[in-house]
This record gives C-alpha cells, structure tokens and sequence, in this order.
C-alpha cells in the first residue's frame, strides 16, 4: 500500500507539472499596427507603451471622429467592439486580447494655428484663448494711427474675419469689413468678428509699442558660412557687423535684409572651424556681441563602403577588429537562415567597394537588404532590435553619393501595407541628425520606429525614394532640411532595397548598390 501511494503521488505530481506547463500563456504580444480616424493628420503608434497618440485636423470635431480603420498583430482581437464614431476629448482605453489582456490608450490633440501679423511686429501675438483676447506688440517707430495687418486667423481652419470695430474719437463705434491686408487705427482697441462653423465670434485685440534694443536673437553656423538674425529698433539704419575674436577690426555684412524690426543675413567666406563675433549696428549703436564657432568639415568612417569582413556566414560592413564600427545591417539577424543579405561588391562598382542589398525572403518573415549607421542588437521576435545612430557633430548641408537600383514588385506585405501588393517595390536612403541623448532603439516586431515629422530632437532630415530601375550607377546629391540651428550629437543613415522593409513588406529581389557617400559643406 505504501508502495502504491508513493507511485500514485510522483504520478500526480508529474501531471500537475503537466498541468502548470499547458497552462503557461505564450509570450504574444497584442499590438496595434494601425490607427485611424477620418480627419487624422499624424498617428504615433508606440508599442512599448501600448498607446497611439493622434494629430487631428483644425476643422474636425474631437467628440465626433468616425473610425476608419484598426489593424491588430496576427492573433490579436479585441475585448470589445468599437463603435463608428469615437469621443477623443478624453482618453480611450482600450482592451486587446491574444493569451492576456493589454489595455491601450489612445489620445487626441488638435493644434489649431492662431495668429495676428502686422508690419513692425515684435514677436508673435499674445493670445487668451478662454477670453478671446489678443495684445499684439509694434517697434515705438510704428503710428497706432496706421497699422498695416497682413493676415489675422483666430478660429480653426476655414474661419473668416468678416469685420473690425474701433471707437473714434468722439466715441462714436465704427465698423468695416475686413480684407487682408488693409491699415487700420489702432490708437483704441478693436474688435474682430469672426465666423465659423455657422457660429459667431468676438475676438478683442490691442496694438502697444514696446521698445527693444538692438540685439543678435540667433545664429545658424555651417562650416564656411553663417546665417545671422537680429533685431533694431525700427526707426533706424541697421547694419550686420562681424569680426574674428582673435581680430578687432570689423567687416559690415554686404547684402543684409531688413523686414520691419528684423534683419538677416548670409555671411560668407568664413574660415573652418573658427571663433566669429556678430553684432546689429545702428546709427551709431550697437547690441552686445554674440560669439558663435564656425563647424569643420567632419565625415563619418567607411562612407566609401571599401571594408568589409566574413564571420561565418555573416558579411560585416567595416575592416575586421574595428573599434566602435559606424555602419552595420541587418546580416546578424537573417544570414542564419538565407545568408548575408548585404554583401560587398568589387566589380560593378564606382570605386574600391560597394554596398550590394538585396531584399529576400528569411523563412519566416521578408528581410530587405540594407546598411545604416548603427548597431544590430538582437533578434526579437520575427524582426530584430537595432540601435540607429552613431556619435556626429557636423551640419553638413547634403548628402552626395551614387545609387543603382533594380526593382521588383511587392510579393510580400503585412499590414497597414497590404494595400502595396503588386506594386513596385522602391529603394530609400535616408539622412536624419539628431540631438538625442543616445542611440535610437528600433523594434521591427513591436512596429516602434522614429517618428521622422514629430520627433523634437529631430535637427535635420532627407529622404530619398525611387522605384525607378537604374542603367548602371546614378550619382544624387540629396540636400538636408533644416529644422533647428543646433548641434547635432548623432547621424543616421539608412539605405535599403525595399523602403518597407522594416514593416516586412517588399519586393523578393529588389537589389541596390551604394558606393562613395559624402557630406557636403558649405
């Protein structure tokens, strides 16, 4: 008996770890691949923290949005059916299921541009939004009896000023339509009266003067030049001076523009890497001086893509033993499969070596072919993780190159680009500078990407596309987009055989060649 009951108890415990074992969820994540709602401008959809964010247009009602679309990772459904229209003037949660439960949330902002622009304005105007009330600022040179507006929004896209009240002098109120632009007298204050959506609305508005000094408000160095801005009072003769702070004579700035109390400027012929000072002059006075540093003419290691090395299977795009390498691909993640997908090129090439790309199919998932700035860390999933970004303190203003391309058509997709079946694959290389405070961690499995037109850290960007097929190597030179005068402290740059690759979506064969890649400065 005794024998019996050990045996029936290690049978049961067997079974209970049986039991524990098959009811052990999966690790499957519930994700939403897309999101969107009629009237959307931008959706960041961030995986990590399981939340979509949206940008509504001006004229949408945030209580009112229809749905027009939610696409969920394979195998996910939701808890709870939603309805047509959405109510966004509070966050919505909700419920995705595969194994568990993970709740989301989604989040609705809707900018809306209000503005008043007169001539000889100081700054933007100050607007109360709860009062409907507007100060707008003029340079003491400006007659309150004379001002000139250039254009006024006040309500959401496609409102309309229909008409301004102002008391004269003996007190009487005095209306007039309004066409911009047109002079007003703004000695008292005025009233606007807007229409929108079948509503009306009184908006009052005040001009004051407002001194201000001379003064330098921003510089944007390149490397052998400089744009400057400044300010003056508005009465005078403003000039642009500069000097090197190791000189003392300074040199006036040819060509300076004046617009109302502002003025601006090109200066050229400025020496690498070199310490400036700027200053406004104006009959006789001038602002304090600002010091800016002119930039140097960096580039990044292996641009001419001419070192490569073979670990197993794997090609890696810099000289074996390198320290801190630049560049890096997708190779780690889908050579185990199919074998290095990015490979070196010693015969049909611009000079030395060149980067081949060809998009294929890794067993389980598409796999574009591709090389970027950065670091592969590890697989995730049916994608990878991946670090974009290398250290970069330049502000060049192009980045110039030579492509070759030959497309196929879109053989594989998954949402929200299914839609792209059958069409032309294309090829992309993108630039994009940044002040982030490290690398920026991808996630191709959870879809958590960089948002290229939000992201604040964004300095400069460029992107090009094309599903043209190339006789041979065509050299491009591709200008940057300023967005801040700052520093930047990374680079990235991309270039892959199929643009949707990261989404798993392309072309099996698309194949691309890059060669000799350079910063241009100015």
């Amino acid at each position: 008996m005794k024998k019996f009951l050990y045996i029936a108890a290690v049978a049961l415990l067997a079974v209970s770890c049986l039991f524990d074992n098959d009811m052990a969820y999966p690790d499957v994540p519930a994700l939403i691949e897309n999101f969107e709602v009629e009237g959307q401008v931008s959706a960041n959809i961030d995986n990590d923290a399981r939340s979509v964010s949206l940008v509504i247009g001006e004229r949408e009602e945030l209580y009112h949005l229809r749905l027009k679309n939610i696409t969920l990772s394979e195998g996910a459904v939701l808890v709870d059916s939603l309805p047509e229209y959405l109510d966004l003037t509070d966050t919505l949660r909700i419920t995705v299921r595969t194994y568990v439960d993970y709740e989301w949330t989604v989040t609705a902002t809707q900018p809306i541009a209000r503005y008043i622009k007169v001539e000889n304005q100081i700054g933007d105007a100050e607007l109360d939004l709860e009062k409907r009330d507007a100060i707008v600022y003029v340079s003491e040179s400006q007659s309150l009896a004379n001002v000139r507006f250039l254009d006024v929004k006040l309500e959401p896209e496609g409102s309309e000023v229909l008409s301004t009240t102002s008391a004269t002098e003996g007190g009487e109120l005095k209306t007039v339509k309004c066409s911009f632009p047109m002079s007003l007298d703004c000695v008292h204050g005025r009233t606007f009266l807007v229409e929108y959506d079948d509503a009306l609305y009184e908006w009052t508005m005040k001009v004051l003067k407002k001194k201000i000094s001379q003064q330098i408000s921003s510089v944007e160095p390149w490397c052998r030049s400089a744009k400057v801005y400044g300010l003056f009072s508005g009465s005078g003769s403003p000039s642009l001076e500069y000097r090197k702070t190791s000189d003392t004579d300074w040199t006036t700035v040819e060509g300076a523009v004046v617009s109302g109390v502002g003025i601006s400027a090109d200066i050229r012929n400025l020496e690498e890497g070199t310490e400036y000072a700027v200053r406004v002059a104006e009959d006789g006075a001038y602002s304090d001086e600002y010091v800016f540093k002119t930039g140097l003419p960096v580039q990044l290691a292996d641009m001419k893509f001419d070192n490569w090395y073979l670990s197993g299977k794997i090609w890696y795009p810099y000289a074996e033993g390198t320290n801190d390498p630049v560049w890096d691909s997708a190779n780690p993640g889908a050579a185990t499969f199919i074998g290095s997908s990015t490979t070196p090129e010693e015969e049909f090439v611009v000079k030395g070596k060149a980067a081949r790309l060809e998009s294929k199919y890794a067993v389980i998932a598409f796999a574009a072919g591709n090389i970027y700035t950065g670091k592969f860390e590890k697989i995730a999933g049916i994608g990878a993780e991946l670090d974009w970004g290398v250290p970069f303190d330049g502000r060049p203003k192009a980045l110039k190159g030579w492509y070759s391309y030959s497309p196929k058509k879109i053989d594989n997709a998954k949402e929200p680009h299914t839609d792209k079946m059958g069409q032309s694959d294309k090829c992309q290389i993108l630039v994009c500078l940044t002040d982030w405070d490290q690398p920026f961690r991808i996630n191709t499995t959870t879809g958590h990407f960089v948002d290229f037109e939000n992201d604040p850290h964004i300095i400069a960007y460029a992107n090009l596309q094309s599903d043209e097929a190339t006789d041979g190597y065509v050299e491009f030179t591709l200008p940057l987009e300023y967005r801040s005068g700052r520093t930047p402290k990374y680079a990235v740059i991309a270039c892959a055989a199929s643009y949707l690759g990261d989404y798993f979506t392309g072309g099996v064969g698309s194949l691309m060649y890059v060669d000799e890649f350079e910063f241009i400065y100015e």
